[in-house]
């Protein structure tokens, strides 16, 4: 039977690749999900430069007639000089979007839910909520998320497309209270999965498996094995844990990042009355409470400083906060007044909460440890093939695999990607090794040389 172009395309991944890449990951995440903010984090190169990505051709038409070379180079932020020509798609990104043609659930980016369905699940955690089930009025949903009531009624329109009156920062702030959310019922059914011996093999596959929104979408099919008695005391636990951490952590911090804009808690939070374009000197930033400081544009705030905290690229931590350059320099020009409030609040979480940047950009594993485990499954795999596995030069293996070492640019988002499926028992070893060699002949290069010395190019 003859393969699919789609899936396995016999020409060299190229900038046009890309949008077939897109198309097949929308379908797999529902369609109008995967935007330039999306695919800048996933070919892990700054979102200015995306454009040129779009167009370039594979480096093995580039590398020795251009600017291109085998190494991977993270540019700067704002860096936007002239070009003599459009820079290649490298092999690591050929590797990757290969392997996510082929199994786009593999996709390092966490499903994302609409906000009607976001509000469906904090509607019993909301400020107002009772124990006799009246639910608040829709106007509070927004004001969680640091915009206006205003903006609640464009989010959960009817027809709406589940994006509408938000932005992006906003979405990130709702991916982190769904992932909260989906961590207190994976917690509750595993409690529960422990004492009960009933629990079905499938149950127990998707709790090890599944996270976040997509662990929520199959509550009903996960749930439907428990008696009556059990499924309200496994919902009573669920809702127990999650409103521990909401309450602790999140309306806590809602509440001191209202503080740091002069505004009463009850305000901001219950009628979204985030703004403030005050200046603030030092002299006034001296009188919060480290706790409440107001985050600002400056270069000494969590906002200038967040890309380095973490120790994110430029594309990964665009990504996590989900703003545009023109955003990010947009408050670094106003550097003496309070960034965007979604913004904010998310930075003021994670500066907080540092574990926490695991659920937007988990660590990539190191080189290592994945040398450590190919060699279990391929004692036969060598040293200097671990580097050509993640689409860099054969020289380059020895200080990806160095003890303790950071994982370099060219690997972090294959690196995650092996760590990840590893985990969860896929076959992610060879079917990286599969990508790789169908690259490679796509490039018109021999297979044994090439595992023999390790080049991409001729």
């Amino acid at each position: 039977m003859a393969r699919s172009e789609l899936t396995h395309p016999s020409k060299p991944i190229n900038g046009q690749s890309l949008l077939s890449f897109k198309a097949v990951l929308e379908s797999y995440l529902g369609g109008g999900e995967v935007r330039d903010l999306d695919m800048a984090m996933l070919m892990n190169v700054p979102l200015n430069r995306l454009s040129q990505l779009k167009r370039a051709k594979s480096t093995i038409e580039t590398v020795g007639r251009g600017l291109v070379t085998d190494e991977a180079i993270d540019l700067p932020d704002g860096e936007d000089e002239v070009v003599a020509e459009l820079p290649g798609m490298r092999p690591n990104q050929a590797i990757l979007v290969r392997l996510l043609l082929k199994h786009p659930a593999w996709v390092p980016m966490p499903l994302r839910p609409s906000h009607p369905e976001v509000f469906t699940l904090l509607q019993p955690f909301m400020p107002g909520a009772v124990e006799d089930g009246r639910a608040p009025n829709k106007s509070g949903f927004a004001p969680l998320f640091g915009r206006s009531y205003i903006s609640s009624y464009k989010m959960l329109s009817e027809g709406g497309d589940g994006s509408q009156g938000a932005g992006l920062p906003v979405t990130r702030l709702q991916l982190l209270v769904i992932t909260k959310y989906a961590q207190a019922f994976a917690n509750a059914l595993k409690n529960l999965s422990d004492k009960a011996a009933e629990v079905p093999a499938e149950v127990r596959a998707a709790l090890a498996n599944t996270h976040g929104w997509a662990l929520l979408r199959e509550r009903d099919s996960l749930t439907d094995w428990m008696s009556d008695e059990q499924l309200f005391e496994f919902e009573a636990d669920v809702k127990r844990r999650f409103r521990e951490w909401f309450e602790k952590h999140y309306l806590q911090v809602l509440e001191d990042e209202a503080i740091s804009r002069d505004v009463s808690p009850e305000q901001a939070i219950e009628k979204g009355k985030w703004t403030n374009t005050a200046a603030v000197s030092d002299q006034k930033m001296a009188a919060y409470s480290r706790a409440t400081r107001p985050i600002l544009g400056r270069n000494d705030s969590p906002f200038a400083l967040f890309r380095e905290s973490f120790g994110l690229t430029s594309a990964e931590s665009y990504w996590v906060l989900g703003i545009q350059i023109k955003a990010f320099y947009r408050f670094r020009q106003r550097a003496e007044q309070r960034i965007d409030a979604p913004t904010s609040i998310l930075l003021r979480y994670l500066f907080r909460y540092p574990e926490d940047i695991a659920l937007f950009m988990p660590a990539p594993a190191s080189g290592r440890d994945i040398y450590e485990a190919i060699r279990q499954e391929d004692p036969d795999f060598k040293l200097s093939q671990l580097a050509p596995l993640f689409g860099a030069s054969r020289v380059m293996s020895y200080e990806f695999a160095e003890e303790g070492a950071a994982c370099p640019f060219f690997a972090r988002r294959l690196a995650t990607v092996f760590s990840q499926q590893r985990e969860k028992g896929e076959p992610i070893y060879r079917a990286i090794r599969e990508c790789v060699e169908e690259e490679v002949i796509a490039r018109g290069l021999d297979l044994a040389q090439f595992w023999r010395d390790g080049r991409w190019h001729r």
